[in-house]
Order: C-alpha cells, then structure tokens, then sequence
C-alpha cells in the first residue's frame, strides 16, 4: 500500500534512510513533510514502512524528486517504480510537469523506465576533519532570521524556478547555520554521518568564497559534504582551495519533455546545491 507519509512514519523512514548509508537526519524528513505534506509517500507491508519517496514543488514552474528508498529485503519487487509513478502522477494531477532528481547508479535504469533522461553530471566532495580544528577567529555564520527579498531575488534567476520557500525554512531552523552578503548567501546543516554545506549562491566568486569561509569557518573538527554541478568551475576550485576532494558523482535527470531549468537559468552562480532531495 502506498500512502501519505506522516510525522509519525519519521523514525521508519530513518530506518530506510540508514539501510541506504545517506546523510539525512529526522529534521531533513520534517522538512519535506513542511514544504510538501501531501507529496511525500511511504509504501507500507503490514504496518511496516518499507519504502519512500518525496516530491517537492517549487512553484508551478518544478517538483525535486528525491528519497526514493526500499528496505533491503523489499527491494526487486516493483516498490520503488510504484512509489516514484505515484508521485509523478500527483504532480501530473497538479499541473507540474518539469521534474528533475539527482541519481544514483542504482537509480538511474528506473528513472529512465519512467522517462527520465540525463542532462548533467553533479559531484559531492568531502573535507574531512582536522586533526587539530582552529576556528581562526570569530565565525560570522550563525541562524539566518531571514533572507533580504535581493538575495530571493538573486536564487530564483541563479535557478530559474522559486526556492523562496525552502529558503525561508532554513532561515528560521535554529540548527542550521549561514551567512550572507549583498551578492549572495550560504546555508550549513547538521547530517547523520556530516555536516552539509549548502545551498549556497553567489553573484560572482568573490562573494561565494566569502559566505562559504564563514558557513565553514567552526567546522573543522568535523567531516563535511558539499555538492555541486561540476560545470561550474569556480566551486570547484573553491572546494580545492578549502580542502575537499571528489568522492561520489550521480547524473542530474529531467522528466523528458521537460527542459532542464539551467537552460535558462544562471548556474554558474549556484555554488552549492540544496542536497539531492531537494535539488
């Protein structure tokens, strides 16, 4: 049975989540449960929940589908196809047709049963923790009560569909960190193996280099991840020049027919994406 996830179906979906070895934390379900309640899914078996996906819109203009998970043991029945078929088809229901996923080698033969097509490639890079951390200074990151509506502003055209509500979730998470500037911003968050640095968007690479120092400037003394679209150079030579290293590379897929919203957008100003279940 496929049906609406609940706050109380959380702790089974840290079940899958584990099983999987992925990042997520409780918060991150709680968070897909707020900007989206009615499109996050589980699949259930006599009571037990052994399978998810959620779908996210931002606006009318794109949906992010992410958390696709099966159970170990469930997996090779058709759970995962059934899950991510009813989640395009409750976007299809509610006019979002322009869907995109980050994928896994495992996931990718499904996505493209389900018509899913590769547009780009998207790297996560890790730093590991430093033997003996030094702040350096006085970190200027720190919760984010909100984001100006330039900054807004600048996220909608770097990725040409609306975050803002996203954006204003991390915002008042007392748990995430970040930093502005006139020209751009950058969100850190607490993981379940690493904390995560993104999303982060910047006008120009100068103003990225400096909200993402500050974002990291405390977190030395732990591992972190920080994915990005390795088309855009400067993160990658930022992510060199801060100590991070390739370590896992999926391939960002659009639903065809849709078009790829960086075809149109100012990628190269997203300097860290929002996590691959989120986009």
């Amino acid at each position: 049975m496929i049906r609406q996830m609940r706050d109380a179906d959380i702790p089974g979906a840290m079940r899958l989540k584990h099983a999987a070895g992925w990042n997520q934390t409780p918060s991150d379900w709680q968070r897909l449960l707020r900007l989206e309640p009615e499109g996050c899914f589980v699949a259930e078996r006599d009571g037990l929940v052994v399978g998810s996906t959620t779908a996210v819109r931002y606006g009318s203009e794109m949906a992010w589908l992410g958390m696709v998970l099966v159970l170990p043991e469930f997996r090779r029945q058709g759970i995962a196809r059934g899950l991510v078929q009813h989640a395009l088809d409750w976007l299809d229901l509610r006019g979002t047709r322009t869907c995109g996923l980050d994928a896994t080698s495992m996931g990718k033969p499904l996505y493209e049963e389900v018509g899913f097509v590769s547009t780009e490639l998207i790297e996560r890079w890790e730093r590991p923790p430093e033997d003996n951390p030094s702040c350096g200074g006085r970190t200027s990151a720190r919760s984010v009560g909100t984001l100006s509506a330039a900054l807004e502003r600048i996220d909608r055209e770097a990725c040409n569909y609306d975050r803002s509500l996203l954006l204003r979730d991390l915002c008042k998470d007392s748990t995430v960190a970040g930093a502005s500037c006139p020209e751009g911003f950058a969100f850190g968050r607490p993981g379940s193996s690493a904390w995560f640095v993104g999303p982060c968007v910047a006008k120009n690479a100068r103003a990225a280099a400096s909200v993402l120092r500050a974002t990291l400037e405390s977190r030395q003394g732990q591992r972190v991840f920080w994915d990005f679209l390795p088309s855009n150079r400067s993160a990658r030579e930022l992510a060199t020049e801060l100590g991070f290293q390739p370590v896992r590379r999926l391939e960002r897929m659009m639903l065809r027919g849709g078009k790829s919203p960086t075809l149109h957008s100012h990628s190269d100003e997203v300097y860290a994406t929002a996590g691959f279940e989120f986009g």
